[in-house]
């Protein structure tokens, strides 16, 4: 028996813990974090404050101990402790909370407590102190998958959220990396990074769908990624994430030797929409690729018809790459104009502007050799699509790009997805 998100059904102890979580510790987690501001400091903090992080901490120190996980134990332990020695007002380093989390293998479960950036998560997002309890469960044909496409590292894990405080739990925040842990030193290598897979489908269904439909002639829709069954969206999203971290280790600048410099606005901005566009194109070209309709369909979605949503779209790195991929598609005649003030896209030209992308993208990282030249390579060809913005802007909408927030306004009325255990 399988629930509406992939999961079974039938007894199973951690799905109990899941929801004794859900009654006792998250709701403290939760309590504590609206205390907090982004950057993670708790303004004039109290004794109360101090009571609410000590008891919350000592049971999940408990906790983690009991079910074996007595090195995250420890560590959660020694960062409490020397944030309240420095004072909750603050900034917290929990370079050691970050560090002791090792990545579940399949079928294993993987938990953790820190203040935590939730990127795309309900506002107020920041540092804030969060919890995860998940399941990883990597796509049934990732063994065929890998056959043909070798992962030189693959330290992605796709996962099944199962239980969550409030910024994992509401809204569109589907991943956690080592760097988004409140710490005052910088991640050189991502040890792991872990994927909400079990979030998408309800994320893509209320958001890049509709966005999509606001925007392109029904005819030409990608349709592959909508209604499907959550357990083949689950299997689809997940091949995707695969494909797409594997294509982050080819070519002259591998993400995994070079993870501080992808960091860069515009590098990191070309790197992930070429590592989309090769995923696509290797959906398109190779038939051993499952779910690739689906993934296509995905990929062009989300980038260009949900990121963009974003209330703050000149400064969020996620939605550039979708307004930029927009004008790539634009000025190759992928995307073009009908009388009804809607956009037509066209796969096969899509396809061809894609390859074109990538040629661009891996051409320019051939022809540099230093850190420096990458990145001034980088912003310039960023600049081809994206003009430069105001004061504190990456960039600024042309009139022409101002179509993809078409469905922002009426989407901003939507309530944001919750996920309860009960619901995992």
């Amino acid at each position: 028996m399988t629930g509406t998100n992939g999961v079974r059904r039938l007894a199973d102890p951690l799905l109990d813990e899941a929801a004794r979580l859900g009654r006792d510790l998250l709701p403290r987690v939760d309590a504590f974090r609206v205390r907090q501001r982004d950057d993670g400091t708790v303004p004039a903090p109290d004794d109360a404050d101090r009571h609410r992080l000590r008891t919350l901490t000592r049971d999940a120190v408990r906790w983690f101990t009991e079910h074996g996980r007595a090195a995250q134990a420890d560590a959660l332990a020694a960062d409490v402790d020397d944030w309240l020695g420095a004072g909750l007002d603050t900034p917290p380093h929990f370079a050691r909370s970050r560090d002791a989390l090792t990545a579940p293998a399949d079928g294993d479960w993987a938990a953790f407590l820190a203040p935590v950036q939730t990127t795309n998560s309900v506002p107020p997002v920041g540092r804030r102190l969060e919890f995860f309890l998940v399941r990883r469960k990597e796509p049934d044909a990732l063994p065929d998958l890998a056959r043909h496409y070798p992962h030189p590292k693959n330290n992605c894990q796709a996962t099944v959220l199962l239980a969550g405080s409030a910024g994992f739990t509401e809204g569109n925040c589907l991943v956690f990396f080592p760097e988004n842990v409140a710490a005052h030193d910088k991640v050189t290598e991502q040890a792991y990074a872990i994927f909400f897979f079990n979030k998408f489908r309800r994320i893509h269904e209320t958001f890049a769908v509709p966005s999509a439909r606001a925007v392109l002639t029904p005819e030409s829709v990608p349709l592959s990624s909508s209604g499907l069954d959550p357990e083949v969206c689950y299997q689809a999203r997940s091949v995707w994430g695969y494909l797409h971290d594997y294509f982050h280790h080819q070519g002259k600048w591998p993400l995994d030797q070079h993870v501080k410099l992808k960091m860069n606005w515009f590098i990191g901005l070309l790197e992930e929409t070429k590592v989309d566009a090769r995923t696509v194109l290797a959906c398109h070209a190779d038939d051993t690729v499952p779910h690739a309709d689906e993934q296509i369909a995905m990929v062009l979605l989300e980038r260009m018809f949900r990121y963009p949503l974003d209330a703050h779209a000149v400064r969020n790195f996620d939605a550039g790459t979708g307004v930029f991929l927009y004008s790539w598609l634009r000025e190759r005649g992928a995307l073009t104009g009908d009388r009804a003030g809607r956009l037509r896209l066209d796969l096969g030209r899509t396809l061809d502007a894609l390859r074109e992308l990538v040629e661009a993208i891996e051409g320019m990282e051939a022809a540099v050799s230093t850190p420096a030249e990458y990145r001034a390579a980088a912003k310039a060809l960023v600049r081809t699509q994206l003009r430069e913005g105001a004061e504190g802007d990456r960039y600024a909408f042309t009139d022409d790009q101002r179509v993809l927030v078409r469905a922002r306004e009426h989407l901003a009325s939507v309530p944001p997805p919750r996920f309860a255990p009960a619901e995992l």
